[in-house]
């Protein structure tokens, strides 16, 4: 428990309902003077990516908030400028789902090397995953994992906690839970196998869960498996090829991906029947994609996630194949990374989040012979950016979409509309400036992974975030981190509307 007030992380709590944000921009911005004159930065582009579509003009900070964005013929002074040119600002990239293995795997990751990664990939707030040493399933460890993040911290944060004991449930969520997680296994190998407290297979238990989050509020991500089916196939790829990284890439595929079907279908029927604020997340096949559109086709309070692995890296063979358990994460046969990538285009996948999971190499190097003994998990916070900037170029998505998958939908999904993931007058001054034609063969040797390597290693990607700004500092220009551990603050998600606050 914290002793006394000064020693918890700085909160940043305010955030509009994301209703109407337009007609009570005053409310918002109370406490900013609103008139004109200097302000403490100045961000121009002939090309910024607004809520209203692109536009060009200048973006006034003041306070680490967008005041206003003028016009480019209007004279604006400022303490600080920034001229990008024809070079794109986006907002701040929201990453609802990184593994900083911190506390208790920090030789893997912990909680300055990996915002470092964020920052340097565009990404100003960062929501880790319960699975550390020990597991956030009560509000003891909570305030102690926020204590020790905001220690380190150079983005902003949150915390989705452990939905495992849901007797907890509520004090989590009063103690500043984002969001609370629960894998439906009883655990996969690597930090997950260790730390135990984050997985569930009783669907009684399961069931209390979805009851307990829902008197939250909050959402409730789930990791769709089933266990039986997945033991069925894995023993049956065992004797019929062994344990080596291709096997367990078919085993965890077996019966056409009904592991991730049944269990997508399992949370959505929990869902239905309970009302819970569900987040399905590893959405990658045709079936998982449609049983998600269809509840949505229903209004339904369900929302789905896509991670880049399976976009950019499982989704093709060969990469398996060249990178063996360095791949894996899970293998995306390509009729269903078509269907993935078109559950992206038609708004069924609302958010792309990195999964960032790092390893070190020695955990890795197990599965070129025994996949099933090592962990799933690749490092990717600070390269899926540039990986979707690369698809915009070669115009398989557009800028807007990615926005809206990477920042936008995220501020909803955690409760942050109207204070993250827009460049509006009232939100916080996250900011990231794009070279569309910036050309780089990735190397983990020039990231900020602690564990050394990544499964994009030799990728070439046109299109990179070349300076980023977290509430209006300038904490990454040209690849270099430059912003003291601990200047990242806690976020929490808003708990209702103005007046009620």
């Amino acid at each position: 428990m914290w002793s006394d007030r000064s020693s918890q992380p700085t909160k940043l709590s305010e955030c509009s309902n994301g209703l109407g944000l337009r007609k009570n921009t005053h409310r918002y911005l109370r406490g900013l003077p609103l008139v004109t004159g200097n302000y403490d930065l100045v961000v121009s582009s002939s090309t910024i990516v607004t809520p209203n579509g692109r536009r060009s003009g200048q973006i006034g900070v003041r306070q680490g908030r967008i005041v206003t964005i003028h016009d480019d013929k209007d004279p604006v002074k400022a303490s600080r400028r920034i001229e990008a040119g024809d070079r794109p600002v986006i907002p701040g990239v929201i990453d609802t789902h990184v593994h900083f293995r911190d506390p208790g795997f920090t030789h893997k990751e912990d909680f300055e090397s990996g915002t470092r990664a964020a920052a340097a990939g565009g990404v100003t707030t960062v929501f880790d995953m319960p699975n550390v040493m020990p597991p956030t399933t009560n509000a003891a460890a909570l305030r102690s994992h926020l204590e020790n993040a905001a220690a380190k911290a150079v983005v902003d944060f949150g915390h989705n906690a452990s939905a495992a004991e849901p007797d907890n449930i509520a004090e989590l969520a009063a103690a500043g839970a984002t969001a609370f997680k629960i894998w439906m296994m009883p655990g996969a190998g690597g930090s997950m196998k260790d730390t135990g407290g984050t997985s569930v297979t009783d669907r009684a238990v399961l069931y209390r869960i979805f009851e307990e989050v829902h008197r939250t509020g909050l959402p409730l991500y789930v990791h769709p498996h089933d266990h039986e089916l997945y033991n069925l196939f894995a023993n049956r790829e065992k004797q019929r090829s062994g344990r080596d990284f291709r096997a367990y890439a078919r085993a965890v595929r077996g019966g056409d991906s009904v592991i991730l079907n049944t269990g997508v279908a399992v949370a959505l029927e929990m869902q239905r029947s309970v009302g819970t604020r569900l987040h399905v997340l590893h959405v990658a096949s045709r079936e998982s994609a449609r049983l998600v559109r269809a509840a949505k086709d229903l209004g339904r309070a369900v929302t789905a996630e896509a991670n880049p692995y399976a976009l950019f890296v499982t989704n093709d063979w060969s990469n398996i194949e060249r990178l063996g358990p360095y791949a894996l994460n899970v293998w995306t046969p390509e009729r269903d990374a078509e269907a993935l990538w078109a559950a992206l285009d038609d708004g069924t996948i609302d958010v792309v989040a990195s999964d960032h999971g790092p390893h070190t190499s020695e955990e890795k190097e197990v599965g070129w012979t025994d996949m099933f003994s090592a962990p799933a998990g690749t490092p990717f916070v600070e390269h899926y950016l540039r990986l979707f900037l690369t698809a915009v170029n070669a115009g398989r998505i557009t800028l807007e979409r990615v926005v809206e998958l990477c920042c936008t939908n995220p501020a909803k999904l955690t409760g942050l509309e109207g204070r993250k993931g827009s460049i509006a007058p009232g939100a916080d001054a996250d900011l990231v400036v794009l070279d569309m034609d910036h050309e780089e063969v990735l190397a983990a040797a020039n990231s900020h992974y602690r564990c050394g390597w990544a499964s994009t290693e030799g990728m070439r990607t046109v299109g990179a975030p070349v300076i980023t700004i977290r509430r209006g500092e300038v904490i990454m220009r040209d690849g270099k981190v430059d912003a003291e551990a601990g200047s990242g603050r806690l976020v929490t998600p808003c708990r209702g509307p103005w007046s009620e606050r």
